[in-house]
């Protein structure tokens, strides 16, 4: 009881720290068109319900095995920082890994794409950098106290920007009952986390931000992938600094010449 209790009201930094990330609140739309209000704007569960609530395991596996194949829905919304056709929405695969490989100014981070978690996610991602969507972008957002994250994904650079459409959350928010109150007890993201930038409000696009130590935050960011080599190069980055300092843009500039997909 007492742990749920402590990482209950753990919850307000690093919800509030990462929606800071977005750009946005729930009074105002990006540059995409989508909403960018907080998960924590929703109707809460009850506190006695979250007093009692246990941390997710967003390392963990999905509860039910999803079928091999599913459809997406990606939805029209705002305008696309860059041109891009709207991934495939039927027969999507939902098994197995695919390898990434982020190339760098500063070296390569290799990624494994978990499509039995987030299907839908992993779609999205392998069209965009098949399209070449991230080719020369940067990384406009580093967290570097209390949570540990370089975000990416945006063309223009401003973290307001996105692909045109927007999707649900998937692996961990689609794996939990909002009136339970797991949604709202921090968790932890495990160091090597590639996840998408949202709260809990479905509108992901192309943002998205890899975890470079633990980081506690609740359990609403789609969880698609890990870090299989070159986090290394990550902490660098996070060590020269941000500006403003602890959040904002990395003193070291961070850009992504191409995203290749494997198999």
């Amino acid at each position: 009881m007492k742990r749920a209790r402590r990482v209950a009201a753990a919850i307000v930094a690093p919800a509030l720290l990462l929606a800071a990330c977005s750009g946005g609140d729930s009074d105002n739309a990006d540059a995409t068109g989508v909403p960018a209000s907080p998960f924590a704007e929703q109707v809460p569960a009850d506190e006695s319900v979250i007093l009692d609530a246990e941390p997710f395991d967003v390392s963990g596996a999905r509860t039910d095995q999803l079928p091999e194949r599913v459809d997406c829905t990606y939805d029209r919304a705002g305008n696309s920082a860059r041109p891009v056709t709207l991934p495939p929405t039927s027969a999507v695969p939902a098994t197995g890994v695919i390898s990434a490989r982020i190339e760098l100014r500063e070296g390569v981070v290799e990624l494994s794409l978990d499509r039995a978690k987030s299907p839908c996610a992993v779609n999205s991602f392998v069209s965009l950098a098949e399209q070449d969507y991230f080719t020369s972008t940067i990384c406009h957002r580093l967290t570097t106290r209390g949570i540990f994250t370089l975000q990416c994904g945006d063309p223009t650079g401003t973290g307001t920007g996105g692909p045109g459409y927007a999707f649900a959350n998937e692996f961990p928010t689609d794996q939990l009952a909002l009136d339970s109150g797991e949604a709202e007890v921090t968790t932890v993201y495990p160091r090597g986390t590639v996840a998408m930038r949202d709260q809990g409000t479905g509108n992901n696009g192309s943002q998205f931000f890899i975890v470079y130590d633990d980081s506690p935050l609740p359990p609403v960011y789609t969880v698609f992938g890990n870090v299989d080599d070159g986090l290394s190069l990550i902490e660098d980055i996070a060590a020269e600094g941000t500006t403003p300092e602890h959040q904002g843009a990395p003193r070291q500039t961070v850009q992504i010449m191409s995203i290749q997909i494997g198999s």
